[in-house]
């Protein structure tokens, strides 16, 4: 994968932080849910770790590429 893939992986990271965060404002507001909030933040912290170890092999292997299109200059 390229740099495109990797950009979408840490827009999706962002997205998970974003979404975490109002869950986290509605929380304080109301807190009915907290329960129901704090699975669904468990589950998206979770999903934001994942994401952010496939970005780190992207980088590896866009890093790679790079260096390998370096050397052929």
């Amino acid at each position: 994968m390229g740099t495109i893939e990797e950009t979408k992986v840490i827009q999706a990271i962002n997205r998970l932080e974003d979404a975490q965060a109002l869950l986290n404002e509605v929380s304080k507001k109301d807190n009915r849910f907290n329960e129901k909030f704090a699975k669904i933040n468990s589950d998206l912290e979770n999903f934001e770790s994942q994401l952010r170890e496939i970005r780190e092999k992207l980088n590896v292997e866009n890093l790679g590429i790079k260096g390998m299109a370096v050397r052929e200059l």
